[in-house]
């Protein structure tokens, strides 16, 4: 489970008005990937929604109007330390965006969250975890850590209005890592080759060593669609099969590369459990091609697309409209992409070791 730090985007959770939930149903009947049961249109004007909506389509959520902000925006700026609440067993651990503001201060990545202002975490629902790292701008939280070796940590840090990168730079030792965290339409394809335009840059005239490029997609839970589809058409042949999306009714639609320039480079992509959605296909379709390794662990399981329909009252309801084929016609939904080498938690959560460990599986090319 991830929970974004100063963010809110929670479900619609007050009774909607008869009427929308006959407008919900209308549109789950026309529209929703595979034709769902009168049965379970019936129930949902029986109670609580959302668990109702989510037994119709377990991908389904209906937000509040004032909750809403549409994928197609990219990344909201919000206050905040500048990281992730990533839930694991037990463990709460701290998923730090580069160039933020616990990034600033030293807070290495993954480090195991212990205490907030002296106050211990455990116990605590996530949402009252969240609540307290939250606060007013200019604000100092001290955060009591354990570090990914083991090491005890305690940290000041400010909270700020903070906008995460579209691609990240992470120097795991002397390696160079972009990481992608969701695929912003419009904005994730330019973001990359900008990224690798400032690279070329920064090593010319140098030895640029390694040519292989390692994008770490361990954090990245989805996005845009189509801008997973044009991001793997950087990498692969003019004309070659991305994917299908298989509409209602079982009509399919191919997806293939256009042209143009292309990245001919070495390619290692970080994969784990968390890994899913429009970064499962991208991933996928460049592993069915041989044109990447994958390193990591078995992805999340979920090639569906989903559509954002506003209602009457202003609510959002989201909910899948078309299930997502890789090159050879299978969807990876419920089982999720095997990767090529796959590693123990313990390596997984430590990018420097990871970053070995690829260099080791040595990239498809």
């Amino acid at each position: 489970m991830l929970a974004a730090l100063g963010a809110c985007m929670s479900a619609h959770a007050a009774g909607p008005a008869v009427n929308v939930v006959e407008e919900i149903r209308v549109l789950l009947r026309a529209q929703l990937a595979d034709r769902p049961a009168e049965s379970a249109l019936a129930a949902l004007a029986g109670g609580d929604l959302p668990p109702r909506l989510r037994a119709v389509d377990p991908h389904a959520r209906l937000f509040a109007a004032s909750d809403y902000r549409s994928p197609l925006l990219g990344p909201a700026a919000w206050t905040g330390i500048g990281a992730k609440l990533v839930f694991q067993g037990g463990a709460v651990v701290l998923d730090v965006y580069g160039g933020g503001p616990a990034d600033r201060v030293g807070v290495p990545d993954r480090s195991r969250l212990l205490s907030v202002d002296g106050r211990s975490i455990d116990g605590l629902a996530p949402a009252e975890i969240a609540a307290r790292l939250r606060g007013a701008p200019d604000t100092v939280v001290t955060l009591g850590l354990t570090g990914p070796g083991g090491a005890p940590l305690r940290a000041q840090v400010r909270r700020e209005s903070f906008r995460p990168l579209d691609i990240e730079v992470v120097a795991p030792g002397d390696r160079r890592v972009l990481r992608l965290r969701e695929f912003s339409a419009g904005l994730t394809r330019p973001a990359l080759l900008a990224t690798l335009a400032y690279l070329r840059q920064a090593h010319a005239g140098g030895d640029a060593g390694d040519p292989t490029l390692i994008i770490d997609l361990r954090d990245a839970v989805g996005g845009d669609l189509y801008e997973a589809f044009d991001l793997a058409g950087l990498f692969l042949p003019q004309g070659a099969t991305l994917g299908a999306q298989r509409m209602r009714g079982g009509e399919t639609r191919d997806m293939r590369a256009p042209g143009g320039t292309k990245l001919t480079m070495p390619l290692v992509l970080l994969v784990g459990p968390d890994t899913a959605s429009a970064a499962e296909i991208f991933a996928g379709a460049l592993q069915q091609h041989r044109r990447a390794r994958l390193v990591g662990q078995r992805t999340h399981g979920k090639c569906s697309s989903q559509t954002d329909v506003a209602l009457s009252d202003g609510s959002v309801l989201r909910f899948t409209n078309r299930e997502i084929l890789l090159p050879d016609g299978r969807s990876c939904s419920g089982v999720g992409l095997t990767p090529d080498l796959a590693v123990a938690d313990a390596v997984l959560a430590d990018l420097g070791r990871l970053v070995e460990q690829a260099g080791v599986a040595g990239p498809a090319h």
